[in-house]
């Protein structure tokens, strides 16, 4: 099989995977405690694949517009907090992340410090400024992690398309 030149997404994940996040609240050790843990255990697991897949440099090239001054949340912790929230299913309303925010035990397991949990108003400024030219950066975004995807796995046969209901 003949060598093939890596593109620009695979220098990209490499450097990702790298330098990791910064965040100060990764999970080191899991122990016995007394104190109430949320049920939702894989949201710690998928958490570290997003920033092991290197899509959080990807999100801050794109959307680094979106953050209008540094007061905010990095839009990085946005696009965490919200893939979290939509992964979760545990509620399909906006008002639940100030629930979320006030439970320090999803806090923990999605990797982010409580105070920077994100509130139901943040969230609806943070889609009320996501318009048609960002959702088109979002679809080439998760284009290129599809076909990045492709690339590792490389399949004989892909099909794509939508099987009618029975």
């Amino acid at each position: 099989m003949a060598h093939q030149k890596p593109n620009r997404w695979d220098a990209i994940m490499k450097k990702s995977i790298i330098s990791a996040a910064k965040s100060k609240s990764i999970i080191d050790r899991v122990e016995v405690t007394s104190e109430t843990l949320t049920g939702r255990g894989g949201l710690s697991l998928f958490v570290r694949y997003l920033r092991n897949v290197g899509i959080y440099p990807q999100l801050e090239t794109f959307f680094r517009s979106l953050r209008r001054s540094r007061k905010g949340q990095p839009v990085t912790e946005i696009f965490k907090q919200l893939f979290c929230f939509f992964l979760d299913g545990t509620s399909r309303h906006l008002v639940h992340f100030d629930a979320l925010a006030r439970d320090p035990g999803y806090a923990g397991a999605i990797e982010t410090a409580p105070e920077s949990m994100l509130s139901s108003h943040a969230v609806k400024r943070f889609f009320g400024s996501f318009w048609w030219p960002h959702i088109y950066l979002f679809r080439h975004l998760l284009q290129r992690l599809f076909v990045w995807r492709l690339g590792l796995a490389s399949p004989e046969v892909v099909i794509l398309g939508v099987v009618p209901a029975p």
